[in-house]
Order: C-alpha cells, then structure tokens, then sequence
C-alpha cells in the first residue's frame, strides 16, 4: 500500500461492512433455525404423506443454506475485523510519524518523501544542505530459516545506520517511530 493509500484510508469503513456481514450472519441463523425446527416440527407434527416428506426435505436443504449463509458471513466479518484492525495500527503508526515531522518542522511529500532542512554544525561558513528521502532498500521478510530478505535487511539498516553517522545533517536518516 502506498503513502497516499495509507493516508486517506478510514479503516472504520471496513468495520461498518463486517458489521453489515455479521447483521447477515445473525439473520441467517434465526433463519436457519426456524427452518431446521420449528416450521419442519410444525409439519410433522400435523400432517404425514409423501409431500410432507419432500417439503421437510425441501426445507432442510433451504435450512442448510441459510446455515452455509450464516458461516460464511460471519467469517467474512471477522476477517474484516482483523483487517481493520491491522490497517488501524499501520494507519495510527504513519500518522504519529507524519506529525513527529511536521513536529520538527519538516515537510511530507504527496508521495511519502521527507524533507529535511539545512542543519548542523557549519562548515566553510555554511549549514550542510537539507535534503529528501523517500522509501526504504528493505524487503519483506519470509520468515524462512535462510532468508536472503532478512539479510538484505540487515545489510540496508547498517548502510543506513553508517550513512546517517557520517553525514553532517543531523536531520539525515533520522528514524521516525
């Protein structure tokens, strides 16, 4: 997901529709038992013959749909849930960045980029220049035993770490929660 994405996202909207799913879910059990109990009881309790036995059979395969409905809404409720939640966190973590920069009186681009202004400790009779920065060389872990990502990582956080050391902004790769 991209800056721009991320920013303008309200991860309410996705609770609303898991809340939506799980009105769903909710109906389609008390469907689901009336179907299976009370309307099959009713007939057989009153009436007996081969049409009674095709439509309680006609109702239990209606009530089985109605239960598949009632499963398969409430877990597409939850996985929007748990979504909401994740992009919440990621969304909560962008924001408090975003205003640690503008904090420091640094600008945000439309894109992500961060830039820095001129800071430091002169030199030749001037501040080091300020800058832009913008994404990151790191990939995404697999989690496997060998991962070349996590060592990819692990080489780019050095670099960076290194590069930060020796640039004369104090502003340049300064991490931001």
């Amino acid at each position: 997901m991209d800056y721009a994405t991320l920013k303008a996202l309200r991860p309410s909207e996705f609770t609303e529709a898991a809340d939506g799913y799980r009105s769903v879910s909710s109906m389609a059990d008390n469907a689901y038992a009336s179907a299976e109990q009370q309307i099959t009881t009713r007939l057989r309790s009153g009436l007996s013959g081969k049409a009674v036995d095709a439509a309680v059979e006609q109702l239990q395969l209606l009530a089985k749909n109605f239960h598949y409905t009632q499963v398969e809404c409430g877990l597409a409720a939850t996985s929007l849930n748990a979504l909401a939640a994740s992009l919440t966190t990621a969304k909560s973590k962008l924001d408090a960045a975003v205003s640690d920069a503008e904090a420091a009186k640094f600008s945000v681009g439309a894109d992500g980029s961060v830039s820095y202004p001129p800071a430091g400790e002169e030199k030749d009779g001037r501040l080091p220049d300020g800058g832009t920065v913008s994404g990151s060389a790191k990939g995404k872990p697999s989690g496997n035993v060998i991962d070349p990502a996590k060592d990819a990582n692990d080489l780019s956080a050095a670099l960076e770490r290194q590069a930060a050391n020796i640039h004369p902004n104090p502003n340049f790769g300064r991490r931001w929660r």
